[in-house]
């Protein structure tokens, strides 16, 4: 059956009818089966309802939420009679974006020409379409993956307003001979995020533009590291069974067969939900053709993506997709999006490090760029544009709030138990910025800001003073280093003759996570779990947990080089 789409280019999409499959009986089976093993840890895999109301102003947007400075400068602590600032350096991610590739959008479309060739569109549905092709032109137009007008206008803002912070620092910088660093991850949108910051700096301080760099400087190695050959460990982990497990459980759940039925009944009708459902299509993008819609909750995925993206592109296109999203459903998608973020980015399974161990190039740079400022070195200011690959793992490194939470394979993350969320871990343009100050004495002390609120270091540092957000240099290269050493460290070396699949080390129980208990014996638990998983690869389940997880954008698609 051919497919020709209505959008003026051309489809390389490919559609296909195969018979209905076994996948609604084995997936009701299956996923019962995870929840009754699970036992008391079943609260645990559900969200927790709260703030599921859509006026009360969530959106759920996850990791495509649009950035929002916490503070202004005017509410943050002044610094110490006599210290001044001498340096100040950050790591942001890039600004809002285009969708990544031509894949979200080109399957939510061919589903919906499908439905209306049958004539099972609803009358809300019959506006879907449209939304769709005028999104999918504006990303055409701007170039998939590429930094937006806002993603622009949000580095611009973050640019003037450490100006407005430290104006006493950029107008000794102006007075003298001092440098400005600019870097990026090398990736286009991380270093037009870096241009737009340059932006930001010269429109509050023009005679800045003398002391930036000609160039921006591409650092891969501290601001793209998951995809180094050093990091090959992480990358095995990230594609390893004890990752796509525990995200298959989360998505395997009856909520998300629920929700993924209230949003595409909106759309259409309940007989043809009922058709994706049982796997009677098969969907595959019109970009790389590594993405597929086999059943309802794939579906409900690619069009809670374009919801997602929607708010990042307001000054490329004017689309609505909230009328298609309750926000009890949009929450239950985020969480779905967020697990995958969190297993495989973010603080994971306690007693392993893998996921985070690889940002400590970017640590040690943070650490000695200060020292080297306060040893004589020119660089007056260090600006560092990456990805959501590079703020996860750093913000996990380092222990910001929503990133010290590891978990169990017996109480896996949840909204109910875990703080850990893409909307406030890594928004769009997310940041992490470190201010500098000494005294006449040659005393430096340093301040943390995470999306431009000052927060404390890690519990173990201790501050200049009971509530301040002030700290001795030297006290934070103790506190942090000490911990990412204890966390490199708690990971036991395999006995010989170990396999060394890094996923293996992964599954420890030791750090200093607060779970849930579930009661149950471990071994009999653990022998269910892997008839449920068996069940689930025997039949369509598999691919209803995959295939949404493909689509999901999550984890990218093996050969998706598109960074988040």
């Amino acid at each position: 059956m051919s497919y020709n789409t209505p959008f003026s280019a051309p489809s390389r999409a490919r559609f296909n009818i195969r018979r209905p499959r076994r996948s609604h009986a084995l997936l009701v089976v299956s996923s019962a089966l995870i929840l009754v093993l699970a036992g008391s840890a079943a609260p645990a895999l559900a969200a927790s309802g709260t703030g599921t109301d859509p006026a009360a102003g969530r959106t759920y947007y996850s990791s495509k939420t649009p950035y929002v400075p916490q503070q202004t400068p005017a509410q943050l602590q002044t610094a110490p009679a006599g210290f001044l600032p001498v340096y100040t350096e950050s790591v942001a991610r890039h600004g809002s974006r285009a969708l990544s590739s031509f894949k979200y959008d080109s399957l939510t479309t061919q589903i919906w020409e499908q439905a209306r060739s049958e004539g099972a569109l609803t009358e809300l549905g019959t506006t879907l379409g449209p939304e769709v092709q005028k999104l999918t032109a504006a990303n055409q137009k701007l170039g998939y993956g590429n930094l937006t007008g806002q993603g622009a206008t949000q580095h611009r803002g973050i640019g003037s307003r450490v100006v407005e912070r430290l104006p006493s620092l950029f107008a000794a910088i102006d007075a003298g001979t001092d440098t400005v660093a600019v870097e990026s991850s090398g990736e286009a949108r991380a270093t037009a995020s870096g241009k737009a910051f340059e932006q930001g700096l010269t429109q509050a301080d023009p005679l800045i533009a003398s002391h930036l760099p000609a160039a921006i400087d591409k650092r891969p190695d501290t601001l793209y590291f998951h995809k180094q050959d050093i990091n090959a460990d992480y990358q095995a982990y990230a594609d390893s069974a004890k990752v796509s497990d525990a995200v298959d459980a989360i998505y395997a759940q009856p909520r998300s067969h629920e929700a993924s039925r209230e949003v595409l009944e909106r759309v259409y009708t309940p007989a043809f939900v009922d058709r994706l459902a049982a796997g009677a299509y098969h969907f595959v993008d019109g970009g790389d053709g590594k993405t597929t819609v086999d059943n309802e909750v794939d579906a409900a995925m690619m069009l809670y993506n374009l919801y997602i993206i929607a708010p990042d592109m307001t000054e490329e296109v004017q689309v609505d997709f909230d009328r298609y999203f309750a926000g009890a459903d949009a929450e239950w998608f985020a969480y779905l999006l967020d697990s995958d973020d969190f297993y495989g980015k973010g603080p994971a399974f306690a007693g392993s490090d893998i996921t985070y161990k690889m940002a400590t190039p970017l640590l040690t740079d943070f650490l000695d760029s200060i020292d080297a400022r306060l040893a004589g070195s020119t660089t007056a200011a260090t600006f560092r544009f990456a990805h959501a690959e590079t703020i996860i793992p750093f913000a996990a490194l380092i222990g910001l709030p929503g990133s010290t939470q590891p978990v169990t394979p017996d109480a896996p993350y949840s909204y109910a138990t875990n703080d850990w969320r893409g909307e406030t871990v890594t928004p769009m343009a997310a940041n992490v910025q470190w201010d500098v100050f000494r005294d006449a004495s040659g005393r430096a002390i340093v301040r943390m800001l995470y999306n431009e609120r000052e927060i404390a270091f890690r519990a173990s540092c201790t501050p200049i003073a009971p509530g301040s957000h002030f700290y001795d240099v030297s006290e934070v290269r103790r506190c942090i280093t000490g911990q990412v050493a204890a966390a490199s460290t708690a990971v036991a070396d395999p006995p010989s003759g170990a396999t060394s699949d890094p996923a293996g080390a992964a599954g420890g129980t030791a750090g200093t996570a607060t779970l849930a208990a579930t009661g149950q014996d471990a071994t009999e638990r653990d022998l269910l779990m892997g008839l449920a998983l068996a069940l689930l690869a025997a039949g369509a389940g598999a691919s209803a947990l995959r295939g949404a997880r493909r689509a999901s954008g999550g984890r990218p698609n093996p050969g998706d080089s598109a960074s988040r």
